[in-house]
C-alpha cells in the first residue's frame, strides 16, 4: 500500500500547481510592463502612477508568497 502512495507530490491533490501560478504571476507581471511602457510612449503619468502601484503590489504579493 505506501508503494502506491510513494510518488504522489501536492499537486496530485487537484488545484493549481506552483508552476501553474508562476506562469500565471508573470503573465500579469509582462501585461503591466507593456502597459507601463504604453503610458511612457503616451506621457501620461497619472496612469503611469497607477500601473507603477499595481506593479509594486503584484511583485510585493509574490515575494511575500515566497
Amino acid at each position: 500500500m505506501r508503494a502506491m502512495f510513494a510518488n504522489l507530490t501536492s499537486a496530485d491533490f487537484g488545484g493549481r500547481s506552483k508552476k501553474e501560478l508562476r506562469t500565471a504571476e508573470r503573465q500579469r507581471v509582462h501585461a503591466l510592463f507593456d502597459e507601463i511602457q504604453t503610458a511612457i510612449y503616451n506621457d501620461d503619468l497619472a496612469r503611469l502612477e497607477v500601473l507603477m502601484v499595481k506593479l509594486t503590489l503584484t511583485t510585493a504579493s509574490h515575494r511575500r508568497t515566497n
